[in-house]
């Protein structure tokens, strides 16, 4: 039963497209104000130090979780699941973020100010696992030949998988200016472009699974399972996914976002800048390939139901769970519609002296992580000192992470060419439960 239960669930995220949205903390707010500030805040277009800047390709990829450091993934390899649900004492969750920014190009022009921007996102997430089903569900050794998990999880726990590409328009003005105190807005008008969206939501399950030698019942059940994929992506036979990044084939969604920023600037040189930002507000719909299948489980306490008998593919291992007259099937026939991210971000730099700068950002998300149609951001603050010595920027962020928790990093800037990690030093100094990276090319053209 456990194997095929895993194939279903835990081997999604196996598969090849493990990335998703996380933002450039640290070069987000460097001193230089590149198309990565205009992401994060579009009041930010006006403050470009060049009259043009491009974005030729950035990445950012990270993987962190709330159980493991890496230390236990590499003393444990061969039972890392195992080990994963012995050793948590609350829900699991596991987050695997990429974001790839392509050509990208932004302007000044008088107050004003204006840019194209083009983004891929992919993510890969667990979301509050209860560890007693995980460990009912993947132990690959089990000492003993009977065994009786119980299982009481009283909210929707997730395994969610979702990929899509962003093309913004952004506009900026300047709306007020007094001697060296400016205010500015902007907006970014986005055309989304989704591509694949893989949903596993198990809602409040209470129920008991036995263990008999090889074979695995499940009785006193009651509950549901939420099953949301794309049939374009979805191998029925083996349950393998593909997908590609930058794929504008699929217009499906529009997207939305606000800012307004602050700068006082005294002899040209900028002491202070702040903004506040509301960032993803809107969604995108999965069309009518995408099935969305909901089982409402009872299993009455005198009856079983046997799982390792399942087998056979999606349809195949669908049949066989109505058949059984335990499960009732709700199919939702038309597309699904999943919320981008939506949050509010505030943040502040200051000029300390003439090398030395200091940057703080937090952000806050909307929207419940536990909600089967709603794409995940994290809560997040952020501190970063940094050290300017001409064009050479050295910048060390220090984050306090919704799952990971507190990471400090180093990265190094030359101009238009950037290269860091949130988390490296922590991972030298400490043992860490997140691992990450970000590269990047950009220039600027013009005064």
């Amino acid at each position: 039963m456990h194997q095929k239960f895993i194939i279903i669930v835990f081997s999604l995220l196996s598969s090849n497209f493990l990335f998703a949205q996380n933002s450039f903390i640290g070069i987000q707010n460097s001193h230089r104000k590149s198309m990565h500030s205009i992401l994060m805040n579009p009041a930010e277009i006006g403050n470009l130090g060049k009259k043009v800047e491009v974005n030729f390709f950035s990445v950012q990829g990270s993987v962190s979780n709330n159980i493991l450091s890496f230390q236990d993934v590499i003393n444990n390899p061969d039972d890392i699941l195992d080990f994963t649900f012995q050793r948590a004492n609350g829900p699991v969750n596991l987050r695997t973020n990429v974001e790839i920014v392509g050509p990208s190009v932004g302007f000044k022009w008088k107050r004003w100010g204006f840019g194209i921007t083009s983004q891929s996102f992919a993510s890969g997430h667990i979301i509050d696992l209860d560890p007693k089903l995980g460990e009912s569900i993947s132990s690959e050794r089990l000492e003993n030949s009977f065994n009786t998990f119980g299982i009481n999880s009283p909210y929707n726990q997730r395994i969610n998988l979702s990929g899509w590409t962003e093309l913004g328009f952004t506009a900026g003005l300047e709306i007020f200016q007094l001697a060296a105190h400016s205010i500015s807005v902007g907006s970014t008008f986005k055309l989304l472009f989704p591509y694949f969206y893989t949903n596993v939501g198990l809602d409040r399950i209470n129920g008991t699974l036995i263990q008999e030698n090889d074979e695995f019942y499940l009785t006193n059940t009651i509950g549901s399972a939420y099953f949301s994929y794309s049939n374009d992506l979805v191998d029925n036979n083996n349950l393998t996914f593909s997908a590609s990044p930058f794929n504008f084939s699929n217009l499906n969604g529009l997207g939305l976002d606000l800012g307004a920023n602050y700068k006082w600037q005294d002899q040209n040189v900028t002491k202070i800048n702040a903004g506040l930002t509301i960032r993803n507000i809107g969604g995108m719909t999965l069309g009518a390939n995408q099935t969305n299948t909901t089982y409402n489980v009872n299993i009455p306490g005198n009856e079983r139901f046997r799982l390792d008998n399942l087998g056979g593919n999606l349809d195949d291992i669908e049949r066989q769970i109505v058949e059984s007259g335990y499960f009732a099937l709700e199919r939702q026939e038309e597309g699904l519609r999943a919320a981008l991210p939506t949050l509010i971000a505030a943040y502040g730099e200051i000029r300390l002296s003439k090398l030395f700068y200091l940057s703080l950002y937090g952000q806050q998300k909307f929207g419940s992580t536990n909600r089967d149609e709603q794409l995940i951001a994290q809560n997040l603050l952020a501190i970063t000192p940094r050290l300017m010595l001409g064009n050479f920027e050295i910048y060390s962020p220090w984050i306090s992470y919704e799952v990971a928790g507190i990471t400090g990093g180093l990265g190094l800037r030359f101009g238009g060419l950037f290269i860091g990690s949130h988390s490296v030093l922590t991972g030298l100094i400490s043992d860490t439960k997140q691992a990450d990276i970000h590269a990047g090319f950009s220039w600027g053209f013009g005064r």
